[in-house]
């Protein structure tokens, strides 16, 4: 299970909470790299999460841990205590809530949020996405931006045509919320009716179009190309 995690440092002249237990945030590194574990005690044992990253702050992914001991509270070797302390929570609800932890160096207040597992279906697509493409998982955020943006370039684009094209009879509302469901290749499509209309209507001027010159231009153009053909025959 993931959730989100949104921290920022509180000023030690912040009134507390009462303690509901203890907590302690540890430096780890495994085969994905450097991360935080943060613990907190509940019961008889140590419920918390994997932290990517090193800091609370920033919105950081976290992944849910299962129980440990409480003898991690302590635990030294292979981990590097960041801090320790008491906890309690501000507010608490099923997927989430939010957490003041009163460490012995920092306090911070965290909020916690559950984020919604995929569906099997969604990860199924996107599996085959990566096969198609040959990237990895890594590189499926930057093709999702990549697609959000050029989905938000050709609508825009299209608008602005239809705008031009039809003045006010022109309805963006509606036609965005057509445009909205389509996939890009669909979107594209209609974009390419609008631009057949808009060269009718402003037909493109040629790359290069020839200049006029004066008699004298002229005249030592002429000699020159008659120099060249007496020279090669």
């Amino acid at each position: 299970m993931y959730w989100e995690l949104d921290g920022c440092r509180v000023e030690s002249s912040a009134q507390a909470l009462p303690v509901e237990g203890r907590f302690v945030l540890q430096r780890h590194w495994d085969a994905e790299g450097e991360h935080l574990d943060l613990r907190l005690e509940e019961g008889d044992c140590l419920m918390g999460w994997r932290v990517a990253g090193n800091s609370l702050a920033g919105k950081p992914w976290a992944r849910e841990k299962g129980p440990h001991a409480k003898s991690w509270l302590e635990e030294t070797g292979e981990v590097q205590c960041v801090d320790g302390g008491g906890y309690a929570w501000e507010e608490r609800g099923e997927r989430g809530g939010v957490l003041q932890l009163m460490g012995k160096k920092d306090r911070w207040r965290l909020r916690v949020r559950q984020v919604e597992n995929l569906p099997g279906q969604v990860l199924q697509g996107l599996r085959g996405v990566m096969d198609r493409s040959g990237i990895s998982s890594d590189g499926l955020p930057a093709l999702l931006e990549d697609g959000i943006t050029a989905r938000q370039r050709a609508i825009a684009r299209f608008c602005g045509l239809g705008r031009e094209l039809d003045g006010a009879t022109f309805d963006e509302a509606v036609w965005r919320k057509t445009l909205a469901p389509l996939s890009l290749s669909e979107i594209h499509r209609h974009l390419e009716g609008l631009e057949v209309r808009f060269d009718r209507k402003y037909p493109p001027q040629p790359v290069s179009q020839p200049e006029a010159l004066d008699e004298a231009e002229a005249g030592v153009g002429q000699d020159r190309a008659m120099s060249i053909v007496r020279d090669r025959f």
